[in-house]
């Protein structure tokens, strides 16, 4: 059975700009965490 608030149409493929976007964004947050343990140790 389908959770409630699904459908049976599969998902819209993203477009390579919103797969692009999403890249680079889950990149930017691994950096900030890498920066935030990094000066975290410097202190």
């Amino acid at each position: 059975m389908n959770k409630s608030g699904e459908s049976d149409k599969p998902q819209p493929k993203p477009t390579r700009m919103e797969e692009a976007r999403r890249i680079i964004e889950e990149y930017a947050n691994d950096l900030r965490e890498i920066i935030r343990k990094f000066l975290g140790k410097m202190n």
